[in-house]
């Protein structure tokens, strides 16, 4: 059985689309995506789709991102009390500071923003870092990439695009030490930002995705060289090398200052190194342009039994007596016992889901999308529902 980071949580926002049409981010979009699919990839950091959930789109509203962070919670509470629990969470979108105020005000900017209306409409960063403080799991990485090249001033100068300062979701936490030097292994809090103050954050020159998204996936898959025979990722691996790696691309891309800042208090692991099984002597750690490997399929099969009798299916499963029956492997479809003892049990249909989606055109594969129903799915990504082809 393949290694699961089990008790890994995240929720990933991507403020894509935007009521006011000139404020929208669509290449945000590819980040998300790009950063779910590792997440969930159980040969790179093996969280659990189920507790990885996207918020893009017409979803991304105020109030949706905070009934996220609430349904992140409950993500955590349901670890069944264990102490053990990592939890991320990600925004990518605009980020605005009020600059006319005695004490600057910052501002993370919804979809359902209106102009003219950032402090009513607005999501503020205040409200955002108590919603993210209140999740109290063991360990916590808030990652933020707030000020996108793509963005367009507000109207009035009363605002400015600006990084969401880290240690403003440290609060609580103590003094948040700055440097992996300085870390304690075991729990904590990080925070990182894509870029510092008033500072751009930059696409990749190819536009497959931004310079920060890349090096955040490129360290979470190895490239951050960590110890030999390290099976998992710490968060000190993901800082030093954001860290070091993202100004380096922007000045050769762009020729441009882009430092990301952070703020971290003590170490913990983060995901699992390729799946658990870390990186050999020698081994070069993958590409994050490249397509990720094919998942093995799940189990699937059908079987029906009448009357009295005995059905065993899967690795492991023992059925003994009249009417036994025992199922072992992934189960989709239903089982249904009564007097007649009729078993029936299919992960799906006929049919293909299409390899990718028709609404947002992100990559699709049926062990990673909800059935809801057995010819359509949908999307992780944009919620849309997608038939069999």
């Amino acid at each position: 059985m393949p290694n699961q980071f089990t008790h890994g949580c995240a929720l990933l926002i991507g403020v894509d689309q935007n009521r006011v049409e000139r404020y929208a981010l669509p290449e945000v979009a590819k980040d998300v995506a790009a950063l779910r699919e590792v997440l969930v990839h159980p040969e790179r950091c093996a969280y659990p789709a189920d507790n990885v959930r996207v918020l893009t789109g017409p979803e991304a509203t105020r109030d949706g991102i905070l009934d996220g962070l609430a349904w992140l919670e409950e993500r955590i509470q349901g670890q069944g009390g264990d102490d053990n629990t990592t939890a991320v969470v990600y925004y990518t979108g605009h980020g605005w500071r009020r600059a006319s105020s005695d004490e600057p005000r910052f501002y993370l900017l919804p979809y359902d923003f209106h102009e003219g209306q950032i402090a009513l409409r607005g999501l503020r960063a205040v409200n955002f870092a108590a919603a993210v403080g209140a999740l109290n799991p063991r360990r916590l990485l808030v990652v933020l990439d707030c000020c996108h090249a793509g963005g367009m001033g507000v109207k009035g100068g009363a605002y400015t695009g600006a990084a969401v300062p880290p240690a403003l979701l440290m609060k609580g936490v103590g003094p948040g030490a700055k440097g992996p030097e300085s870390l304690a292994q075991g729990r904590g809090r990080a925070v990182l930002s894509s870029s510092t103050g008033e500072q751009t954050s930059y696409l990749r020159r190819d536009r497959r995705m931004s310079i920060f998204t890349y090096h955040l996936i490129e360290a979470l898959t190895g490239h951050a060289r960590p110890a030999e025979g390290a099976r998992e990722v710490l968060v000190s691996d993901v800082m030093s090398h954001v860290h070091r790696r993202v100004p380096r691309s922007a000045r050769a891309d762009w020729g441009a200052e882009q430092t990301p800042d952070y703020r971290v208090s003590g170490n913990f692991p983060v995901a699992l190194l390729l799946g658990g099984q870390g990186l050999s002597k020698g081994q070069p750690a993958p590409d994050p342009l490249e397509p990720l490997p094919e998942a093995a399929p799940p189990v699937s099969y059908r079987a029906e039994v009448r009357g009295s009798g005995a059905v065993a299916q899967g690795p492991g499963a023992v059925a003994a007596g009249a009417g036994g029956v025992a199922v072992g492997g992934d189960v989709g479809g239903s089982i249904v016992t009564g007097n007649d003892n009729t078993v029936m049990s299919s992960s799906g249909s006929e049919g293909t889901l299409p390899a990718r989606c028709p609404h947002c055109g992100a990559a699709l594969r049926a062990e990673r999308v909800t059935w809801v129903s057995p010819t359509a799915a949908r999307c992780p990504y944009c919620r849309g529902v997608v038939d069999k082809e």
